[in-house]
């Protein structure tokens, strides 16, 4: 019963949505820079009401608490420019990173694919806050056309202007999909870790050495859950009540960014600090998962 209660609240803290984006939306269409920024603050405000009001739910029906361990309040501002990086294991590491950051650092963003724009409400919000879409080839026409790769790169780095000048999170899971058992016996003979995968690295140093005059620097997530392999339904249905989150943050004179934004994908030094980052990260989950007895 608590499941199906929270479904329709949460589908209900979605609907309320429509008759405010929709409108104030194309209200930003209009080009005058001071309509523009007082509906964007607008649209902001909304977006974190609505993070807000998700999170009220699992924890007055579940009493889902997120402990926080490691942060420096004094480092992060809502008037920040930050990378943000984190351990992929389900769908609900978004949901978890926006309930622990709302209102803390600029509304987070992460880049979506250009299709899914076109999805009912959530795509029309996502154009309303300024989510970054990129249009990105697939394997199979990238195989075809390896040139699609450099377009591709563009995308990304035309994309990144739009932040120039304003405060901004981009959230970027490292490691292109969630870790799953699937995934980890697929990818176990590659694979230096125990509880991570791989970190690709081309992607984030590309989007950092395009934003490397406005970065303030990256916040690093580690997100422990007190289960292997969670879903977003152990979370929304009270299976899991607490997950531990380790937050840092690295200033950006210590982060290794091209200065040639086409050496960026390729970039030695970023591979180097992020394996690092993840060498860590994989540690700090071995130390919490063997305290906390997660097999």
């Amino acid at each position: 019963m608590g499941l199906i209660i929270a479904y329709i609240l949460f589908i209900l803290n979605l609907l309320w949505l429509i008759p405010i984006i929709y409108p104030v939306y194309f209200l930003k269409l209009i080009p005058i820079v001071s309509i523009r920024k007082s509906v964007d603050g607008f649209l902001v405000w909304i977006g974190e009401i609505w993070i807000q009001n998700n999170y009220r739910i699992s924890q007055i029906l579940f009493g889902v608490q997120f402990e926080v361990h490691s942060v420096d309040w004094a480092h992060l501002s809502t008037n920040g420019r930050y990378m943000l990086v984190c351990n992929h294991q389900s769908w609900s590491d978004i949901y978890i990173i926006q309930s622990v950051l709302n209102r803390k650092i600029p509304l987070i963003r992460f880049f979506i694919k250009e299709q899914l724009k076109y999805v009912p409400i959530l795509g029309t919000a996502w154009l309303a806050l300024d989510f970054p879409f990129v249009k990105r080839s697939s394997k199979k026409d990238l195989i075809k056309n390896p040139e699609l790769a450099h377009q591709d790169l563009q995308n990304v780095r035309n994309v990144c202007k739009k932040f120039i000048g304003y405060p901004f999170s981009i959230l970027n899971f490292v490691e292109g999909t969630r870790r799953t058992p699937e995934k980890v016996a697929k990818l176990a003979k590659k694979n230096p870790y125990n509880h991570l995968l791989r970190a690709h690295s081309s992607g984030i140093s590309v989007v950092s050495t395009a934003l490397k005059s406005e970065l303030d620097g990256y916040i690093d997530l580690t997100i422990v859950y007190p289960k292997e392999n969670p879903s977003f339904l152990d979370l929304m249905s009270g299976e899991i009540k607490k997950v531990k989150v380790f937050i840092h943050f690295i200033p950006s004179k210590d982060i290794p960014m091209e200065e040639n934004e086409n050496l960026a994908p390729l970039s030695k030094a970023m591979k180097r600090w992020i394996d690092e980052r993840w060498r860590q990260k994989d540690e700090l989950l071995s130390r919490e998962k063997q305290t906390n007895h997660v097999s």
